[in-house]
C-alpha cells in the first residue's frame, strides 16, 4: 500500500481545475527562502548571523492529456492561497514545451506576496491551441515555413523538433525590514522558441502570420547548424509583448 506522501503533488495554481482536467500534475516545490547577513569582529571571523524575511516562490509542472485552448489557459497576475503557505502568492511566469515524441507539458511557478493581496492586474494569454499529441505544436499559429515561393510540406520537406514557450511576467515587491508590505507586476514578454529538422534541397524560408503580425510580434533571424550525423536544422525566436490589464 502507498504512504500518503506518495505523489501527494500540490497544485499551486489550480491549474487542474481550471484546464477541464485537460492538465494532469507531476510535481510541485514549495521553493522557501530567506535572507540572511552576518558580522566578523575584529579578526575577520563571523560572530553573529541574522536570517529574516522567509518567503516563498511555488512551482508546479503539468502533462497535458487533452485539448487545450486560451479559454481554459490560466490568467497571469492570479492571486492564489494555498493551506500550508502563510501568504498568497501571485502566479507570474507559464511556460508551454512540446517536442517530437514526447507528451507536451506546462510549467508555473509564483511569488509570495503580502496578506490579504489581492489581484491588481491580469494578462492574457492570446490564441493558444494544443493538443495531447506527442510532437511538436506551432499552438499559437506564429509562423508560415516555406520552400521558394510555396508553402512547404510538413510531410515530407520538414520536421519540427520542439516548440517552446515562454510567458513571464515581472513581479516587484516592497519589503522594509524583510517583510513584504506590497507588490506590483508588469514587463510582460512572450518568446516562442522553434527547432527544425530540414529536408529539401531549397532553403527554407519562415514568415510571420498574420496572427503573429497582430501581436506586434518580431522574429529573430533564422539560424542553420548541421550537426554530426544528424540532418540541416534551423532555429529561430518569435516574441511579442503581453500587454497587462489594471483589475478594478
Amino acid at each position: 500500500m502507498a504512504t500518503k506522501t506518495l505523489n501527494a503533488h500540490i497544485d499551486y495554481f489550480g491549474l487542474v481545475e481550471s484546464s477541464g482536467g485537460a492538465l494532469k500534475i507531476t510535481d510541485s516545490a514549495e521553493n522557501k527562502s530567506n535572507t540572511s547577513v552576518s558580522g566578523a569582529n575584529l579578526y575577520g571571523d563571523i560572530t553573529v548571523v541574522d536570517t529574516f524575511g522567509e518567503v516563498a516562490a511555488p512551482t508546479a509542472n503539468y502533462e497535458l492529456t487533452d485539448e487545450l485552448t486560451d479559454a481554459t489557459m490560466p490568467v497571469m497576475g492570479a492571486v492564489k492561497t494555498v493551506e500550508g503557505l502563510a501568504n498568497p502568492f501571485v502566479l507570474g511566469a507559464l511556460s508551454i514545451n512540446t517536442s517530437t515524441g514526447a507528451a507536451p507539458t506546462v510549467s508555473a511557478s509564483g511569488q509570495m506576496v503580502q496578506a490579504g493581496a489581492t489581484q491588481l492586474r491580469k494578462y492574457k494569454l492570446p490564441g493558444i491551441n494544443l493538443t495531447p499529441r506527442h510532437r511538436a505544436q506551432d499552438f499559437m499559429g506564429l509562423c508560415a515555413i516555406k520552400k521558394g515561393a510555396e508553402v512547404a510540406d510538413e510531410k515530407e520537406d520538414y520536421g519540427l523538433e520542439s516548440v517552446s514557450a515562454n510567458f513571464p511576467v515581472e513581479i516587484t515587491t516592497a519589503a522594509p525590514g524583510g517583510e513584504v508590505v506590497s507588490y506590483d507586476l508588469h514587463g510582460g514578454m512572450a518568446t516562442c522558441d522553434f527547432t527544425m529538422n530540414w529536408y529539401a534541397d531549397t532553403a527554407p524560408t519562415v514568415e510571420l502570420t498574420d496572427a503573429a503580425t497582430d501581436l506586434g510580434a518580431a522574429i529573430t533571424p533564422v539560424t542553420k547548424t548541421t550537426p554530426r550525423d544528424g540532418y540541416t536544422q534551423y532555429t529561430w525566436q518569435v516574441s511579442f509583448p503581453l500587454v497587462g490589464e489594471e483589475v478594478a
